[in-house]
């Protein structure tokens, strides 16, 4: 997808159950082989289900696709690597739960996903990570946060909880995961506004103010499709994209009497944005399939859709995706809430889209109240002769000049995984992950160069 750099690859194996993935630990240890775990691979635009490092067998865990346990009165879920969203939604069809749904893929991984530190429509999926299972390099299954070895989520006990240790890691292979799920709210709320490019600065400021004096309702809202294009011909963008408009987009999920005061504040804090006033609130149930908005109104009641994704990229299938004409690199940092800091960091932007004739989109997740997690896309056309190598160099120009600004980068592909923990990681920090891993795995063996380790 990203044109990264080719690895070899040792193997592909596809075990099903946590014997089989234990047996293969074992064995590998034995021979001395590296093993590299996926979910489903629909890693798009970081590296897909290639590895980070050379000659490492591809453990490919979506055969281990087990919902193994619903509590739908606490409100979790115990679901192995290869459960994908769409199979965790519809086993949540008619309950009081939903699914925190990214606007990704239907069929990739929670796991994985969760893992990698994605965001949903409600909340960053790290934060729907109760406790996972994992296979150690040594063959031993561990359990942490609560969930135990019969598959079930008890909550966390006493004593110090690992479960945050294994995400953005390599200490074993995660077989397990519980989940905590979302209680299906009375009435959802799809904002919608379309404002000029101009605007983003205030834009991004109001949004900050609105969160930072409490949104009483819960949702992710985001400020997406902010396009940057270069002066001269040969860039690429999706069909529809308009590249003098931004969007603001996203749930607002509570009671009706939540929703709507979260409508009436919201209105009030972008009051001085030019265009604001055009911002709409629809019922994300009422929303038709003829309506540009129906993907993101079935994400945002937690049905996964692979509608926008597919529209986006121009294809019919998402296993399509890896070699269609749409390429794409993906640069994830965390961005400030602030309207000057904002207009500061687009306007350098710019400047390197111009110097590398390479078109990007920036979306802003607005996690909490004072960062977002960003998410950069820079696309390019296969076909055309030198494109994959000018996004490449837009995407590392791009990361260094982000963090002249101070956005750290918060989830990364398997070409800077290591670099991005290396440079953004102090040297005691560097040496406790490393003590951790050689505790854990001294040979090295699971997902080696990993995220620095």
């Amino acid at each position: 997808m990203g044109a990264h750099r080719p690895r070899s690859v040792a193997g592909v194996v596809c075990p099903e159950s946590v014997g089989e993935v234990r047996a293969l630990v074992r064995r590998s240890a034995a021979a001395d082989r590296h093993l590299y775990p996926i979910s489903t691979g629909r890693n798009w635009g970081m590296g897909s289900a290639m590895p980070v490092s050379e000659d490492n067998t591809v453990v490919d865990l979506g055969g281990m696709n087990r919902i193994r346990s619903l509590d739908l009165d606490a409100g979790y879920a115990v679901v192995e690597p290869g459960v994908t969203q769409r199979q965790l939604a519809e086993a949540l069809r008619d309950t009081a739960w939903m699914l925190n749904v990214t606007a990704s893929c239907a069929d990739t991984s929670v796991v994985g996903n969760a893992l990698e530190r994605g965001d949903g429509c409600v909340r960053s999926r790290v934060h729907d990570v109760a406790g996972i299972e994992a296979v150690l390099a040594d063959g031993s299954v561990v359990h942490t946060g609560g969930l135990d070895p019969s598959g079930h989520y008890l909550g966390r006990g006493a004593g110090p909880d690992l479960t945050q240790a294994f995400v953005q890691h390599n200490l074993g292979v995660i077989t397990a995961m519980a989940i905590s799920l979302i209680p299906r709210p009375q009435s959802i709320g799809l904002v919608h506004a379309r404002i000029e490019r101009d605007q983003i600065g205030a834009t991004i400021g109001a949004l900050a103010s609105f969160l930072r004096r409490g949104n009483p309702a819960e949702g992710l809202l985001r400020v997406r499709e902010l396009a940057m294009t270069p002066g001269g011909p040969g860039w690429l963008l999706p069909a529809g994209v308009d590249a003098g408009r931004f969007t603001i987009l996203g749930p607002l999920l509570g009671s009706g009497e939540t929703v709507s005061l979260a409508e009436e504040l919201l209105r009030k804090a972008l009051v001085e944005v030019e265009g604001a006033e055009s911002l709409r609130v629809l019922d994300a149930a009422a929303v038709g399939p003829d309506d540009p908005l129906y993907a993101r109104a079935l994400t945002a009641q937690g049905i996964p859709t692979c509608h926008g994704v597919q529209k986006a990229l121009g294809v019919t299938s998402c296993e399509q995706i890896d070699a269609g004409r749409f390429g794409f690199l993906v640069l994830l940092p965390m961005m400030p809430l602030q309207a000057r800091k904002t207009e500061q960091i687009m306007a350098t932007m710019q400047e390197a889209v111009d110097a590398h004739g390479t078109a990007l989109m920036v979306e802003w997740n607005l996690i909490g109240r004072h960062q977002a997690n960003a998410v950069i896309q820079i696309f390019f056309d296969r076909s055309q002769p030198g494109a994959d190598e000018r996004a490449h160099q837009l995407r590392d120009e791009a990361h260094g000049l982000l963090r002249e600004h101070g956005c750290v980068i918060y989830r990364s592909d398997i070409d800077h995984a290591a670099s991005t923990v290396w440079s953004g990681t102090d040297t005691a920090s560097l040496s406790m992950l490393h003590r951790m891993k050689t505790a854990l795995d001294p040979e090295g063996l699971i997902a080696p160069g990993r995220y620095g380790t």
